[in-house]
């Protein structure tokens, strides 16, 4: 029952997070939407910070989930890792693969820039960067790969001025094309 519980909790406040931004996140009303006590959301989440730092964990941990589920279902093992971070960062579309962009920013929002949460954040794309470049392709067409996915989810996430649909596509198309061993 714990881990139901915290999934609640975490669930609750990803979508209050999601909908109301950083003001959103109320332990009183994230409690409420997850169907506990505001005690029993303190008993798992101590602080709303500890509150943002289980959201922070779950969204990298689905992300590698994600990821790891990508390049083990791909024939093809070399660049698999890299085309896996294409895959999990944006969609054919070059918009975010899920709802990460979102939430990253209202995270980002409440933790600030010298969080112990952003360090984690750091520690994980510093373990993505170095899997790309040991991904059995070029270093640098990998780094690419990951700048460009990036980039997208990134403008996603400002708001920024978003690609044309087909030209989109062309461009993903075209970076996962430099993730294949030349025929």
């Amino acid at each position: 029952m714990p881990a139901e519980s915290r999934d609640k909790i975490l669930n609750a406040a990803e979508a209050r997070l999601l909908v109301g931004g950083p003001a959103g996140l109320v332990l009183d009303a994230v409690a409420l939407d997850a169907g506990i006590s505001k005690g029993g959301l303190l008993h798992h989440f101590p602080s709303k910070e500890a509150l943002v730092g289980g959201l922070c964990d779950r969204m990298l941990e689905r992300f590698e989930e994600e990821m790891a589920s990508l390049c083990a279902a791909d024939p093809e093992t070399t660049g698999a890792w890299t085309r896996a971070y294409l895959a999990s960062t944006v969609t054919g579309d070059g918009k975010p693969a899920d709802n990460s962009a979102q939430l990253m920013a209202g995270i980002l929002a409440t933790m600030g820039r010298d969080s112990v949460h952003l360090e984690k954040v750091r520690q994980h794309f510093v373990r993505w960067h170095a899997r790309l470049e040991d991904d059995g392709i070029d270093p640098t067409i990998a780094t690419l790969v990951r700048l460009a996915a990036d980039g997208l989810w990134l403008s996603a996430l400002l708001g920024l001025q978003q690609i044309d649909p087909a030209a989109s596509q062309h461009l993903l198309g075209e970076l996962r094309d430099m993730t294949r061993p030349a025929r």
